[in-house]
């Protein structure tokens, strides 16, 4: 008959198995060392990649939306020289903001239709150019094309204004 082992003095020793071992030190700084690299890689990265100009845009932005601006001044200028007939501002004021939008981003919006617009455009140009597609296209349609021209021309500087791409 097999004899059991009993404890003895020797504690662990004495039925076969061992305690527990502990690892080197360096293992453990090792560890620490491969996470604070892996964050200095996910920080140099992020700054790396950052947008340069800070909130506002580069300085070619600046320029673009400054032009746009000018653009839009010189609409509202023409129509109140009567150089210019409202339905030829609305349609000015849709180019200026799609021509803007395409120099500011990565979406071509010149060719686009408003239904197209809404698939794939931000939010603000396609409120503005939903503002002046009846005017555009159809004055009578709905509202009057004069009382649509000073909402447009706001909304369409506001949009230049604030455009962050």
């Amino acid at each position: 008959m097999l004899a059991a082992a009993e404890p003895s003095a020797t504690g662990l020793a004495a039925t076969g198995l061992t305690g527990p071992t502990s690892y080197s030190p360096w293992l453990t700084w090792l560890a620490v060392l491969l996470v604070v690299l892996v964050v200095l890689y996910y920080a140099g990265v992020t700054w790396w990649a950052r947008r340069p100009g800070g909130r506002r845009g580069t300085p070619a932005l600046a320029e673009t939306r400054r032009r746009h601006l000018a653009r839009l001044d010189e609409v509202e200028a023409s129509v109140g020289r009567a150089e210019l007939s409202l339905r030829g501002a609305h349609q000015a004021i849709s180019e200026i903001v799609r021509s803007f939008a395409t120099a500011a981003g990565p979406l071509d919006a010149r060719p686009l239709t408003l239904e197209q617009l809404r698939l794939v455009g931000p939010s603000g140009l396609v409120d503005v150019v939903a503002l002046v597609y009846p005017p555009e296209f159809s004055p009578a349609a709905q509202g009057e094309p004069a009382e649509r021209l000073a909402p447009a021309l706001a909304d369409a500087r506001a949009l230049v204004s604030d455009w962050l791409p």
